[in-house]
């Protein structure tokens, strides 16, 4: 059995052990993470669990048996540890009232490992060294608990102080550990002021431990406060060993003064007798009837340097009846050894990695996880939202946008149309009518051409320019701007926060003036004006040069002042036709020379300036959704980093529980085939002693001194 034990034991611990790894992915993300993320609360349970799968997959692993030793303060637990190793293990026995446990076990070299309650560890090969850091630790937990207890909080190392020493493991070289391969289990003293923990780390070995032994004095064995929780411990473990220290040196005053041997010494077996009849409380007696308690009269003291000389082996004579401490050893040895607790050893591990493992199961059920998925959901959609949102942005960037202002054009076109052809007819008008005014006038044809003119010319384009103004105004004031944009790209520019209207304006205002081709004037060629000559000029010959000279003044300047007589002698009806002709021409010319401008400004440029504007604003957009890309691309993937392990987690502990049991069913079929086959063949056996004779060999004091001797 014992080799089918360890293929279950490695088994076990190659099924269990990779939950342990989750749980360590797990932790390490979640240290790393904010008070406020999701599952954040996971830490602490989480880093509970750990430590007990750990523990009991390292146990299984190293088939140890742990065995837990209670009992007051001073009573000789580690006393009785020392005597157990047949080495001495009572380093940490300065400050008892240290809330941890202490795991002492075989080892290569002499080693103290403490591990506190936020996993981290510290490992020391000095005595002296370890008892400065309890001392310390012991300070600091102190100040932690009445920290705690001032804000009216019920003190949690896990919640309140993490630093706390949650266990101390001693590897100890050369000792009787090994033989066994058990791990003995130091408690704090029963009736110190714990405070929190204490339930926690007992009830954690109910499904780990292999037995209890329970160490009391003999001194204080008949005391009820005593024994007022061992129920508890009834209640925890299936197998108990109770040891009463008793002093062997210890001397009482007999009738004629002198000093005689004590009961404890003489007759220890009497004490445990009168101990049974007196004061044995009737659970614990049902408890010793059952064979679930075994109790022993052990003068401790001595044991312990017998067995730390080596000498002690060699006082027991060869097939004597064991007492004392040797009856002791032999029985809880036996007992590591029986397939009693090889039974017991498998369906405890079992249950306590299913219970773990259930519990584990428990963490992920308080929404925490759930708040955390839907999180990492919300951000994926979200990062797609921004993916998409670029690629829209980068389609828009390519987009020709002259459809987009098709419309607007149009409208202010038709109206640029419209304005210049009734402001053209009324200039026409005014034109005409100033030809006549000229010539009745002694005004000169420069102040005809531009002094009267110009700025009529003028007057008409601002009126159409202003009329384009309007349409253009009027188009902008439109729910869509006058813009007939992509499906979707409008709600795009609102997301980008594009101002449509006011980017028209903008744009239109960054285009200036309008760039005219033409001055505003009636182009005139002053050499084809019909002009007459004098009498005089005629005989003298002079040239049309010269008489055009007289009449208007030089070509580039064209201000000689003329009566109307004058002009009227000079140019004629001819050249009154003439200057109305050149008007019709101009107008002819005005009106699509001023709607090509004015088109071109609220079209072409317009549309460049427009267009070159919305790609800029879109183009800063593209940053700012990067950025956030980049934000959500980092939140997702630090949630992931929690969630990944998480995940883990969840999918293995259930096929974990699964495969544990059928591992346990295997195991169990096996053992019990392998019982079937052993029973066909009947050894003989010797007849067990009954406790009848163990009690009257325990009681006889001759043979008790015997077998101290």
């Amino acid at each position: 059995m014992r080799t089918k034990l360890g293929t279950y034991c490695q088994q076990f611990d190659g099924t269990l052990r990779p939950v342990v790894q989750d749980l360590e992915s797990a932790l390490k993300a979640l240290q790393a993470v904010s008070e406020q993320t999701p599952g954040k609360s996971l830490e602490n349970p989480l880093r509970e669990l750990r430590h007990q799968l750990r523990a009991l997959c390292d146990k299984v692993a190293e088939q140890q048996a742990y065995v837990l030793i209670f009992g007051p303060l001073k009573s000789g637990k580690s006393t009785l540890m020392n005597a157990i190793a047949a080495s001495y293990v009572s380093e940490v026995s300065s400050l008892p009232a240290y809330p941890c446990l202490v795991f002492v076990r075989a080892g290569d070299a002499r080693r103290y490992v403490v591990t506190c309650y936020d996993g981290q560890t510290r490992s020391y090969s000095d005595p002296k060294a370890l008892h400065e850091d309890i001392a310390e630790a012991h300070t600091q937990l102190a100040d932690a608990i009445r920290t705690a207890e001032d804000r009216g909080l019920t003190f949690d190392p896990q919640e309140h102080f993490q630093g706390a020493i949650r266990r101390v493991d001693v590897h100890v070289p050369d000792s009787e550990l090994r033989k066994s391969g058990a791990v003995l289990v130091d408690t704090p003293g029963l009736y110190t002021r714990m405070r929190f923990g204490y339930d926690r780390m007992t009830r954690d070995f109910r499904h780990a431990a292999a037995c209890a032994i329970f160490v009391v004095k003999s001194d204080t064995l008949f005391l009820e406060q005593v024994f007022a929780e061992f129920q508890q411990l009834l209640d925890l473990f299936s197998r108990i060993f109770l040891v009463v220290n008793v002093d062997a040196q210890k001397r009482d005053v007999g009738p004629d003064g002198r000093l005689l041997p004590s009961l404890e010494q003489s007759r220890p077996g009497e004490v445990l007798k009168a101990f049974e009849q007196l004061a044995m409380s009737a659970p614990l007696r049902k408890a010793a009837k059952d064979g679930r308690v075994q109790m022993y009269p052990v003068d401790l003291l001595h044991a312990a340097s017998d067995r730390m000389s080596k000498t002690g082996a060699n006082k027991a004579r060869t097939g004597s009846t064991p007492t004392g401490f040797e009856a002791f050893e032999k029985d809880l040895t036996t007992y590591l050894a029986s397939n009693e607790y090889l039974a017991a050893f498998l369906r405890d591990s079992l249950q306590r990695a299913d219970g773990l493992l259930a519990e584990l199961l428990t963490c992920f059920e308080d929404g925490q996880t759930k708040r955390l998925e839907q999180q990492i959901a919300e951000l994926a959609n979200e990062q797609q939202w921004y993916r998409d949102e670029i690629k829209r942005v980068e389609q828009a960037l390519e987009l020709d946008w002259t459809e987009a202002f098709a419309r607007s054009r149009r409208d202010i076109d038709a109206e640029l149309e419209r304005a210049a052809r009734d402001r053209g007819s009324k200039l026409l008008r005014t034109l005409g009518a100033s030809i006549d005014t000229w010539f009745l006038s002694s005004q000169s044809l420069h102040w005809l051409l531009r002094d009267h003119w110009a700025p009529l010319i003028k007057d008409y384009r601002d009126a159409v320019l202003e009329a384009g103004r309007q349409a253009f105004a009027q188009a902008s004031s439109q729910v869509d701007a006058g813009l007939d944009l992509p499906n979707g790209v409008g709600d795009l520019a609102r997301r980008a926060g594009i101002d449509l209207r006011a980017l028209r304006q903008t744009a239109l205002q960054q285009l200036g003036r309008v760039k005219w081709k033409q001055e505003p004037a009636v182009p005139i060629d002053v050499d084809s004006i019909p002009v007459r000559k004098r009498l005089l000029e005629r005989i003298s010959f002079r040239s049309m040069a010269s008489v055009r000279a007289r009449v208007f003044g030089a070509p580039d300047k064209l201000d000689v002042k003329l009566p109307g007589r004058a002009k009227a002698k000079s140019l004629g009806e001819p050249g009154r036709l003439h200057l109305h002709q050149c008007v019709t021409q101009f107008r002819g010319q005005l009106l699509p020379q001023t709607t090509e401008a004015l088109s071109e400004h609220f079209g072409d440029r317009f549309e460049e300036a427009a267009a070159n504007g919305l790609r800029e604003q879109l183009g800063s957009y593209l940053p700012k959704l990067r950025e956030k890309l980049d934000e959500l691309i980092a939140q997702h993937t630090y949630l992931e980093d929690v969630a990944s392990p998480l995940r883990s987690i969840l999918a293995v502990s259930d096929g974990t529980r699964a495969r544990l049991r059928a591992l346990g069913d295997n195991f169990r079929n096996e053992v019990a085939a392998e019982a079937s086959m052993k029973s066909l063949v009947l050894e003989p056996q010797a007849p067990p002693a009954t406790k009848q004779k163990h009690d009257e060999a325990t009681s006889k004091p001759d043979e008790v001194e015997d077998a101290k001797n």
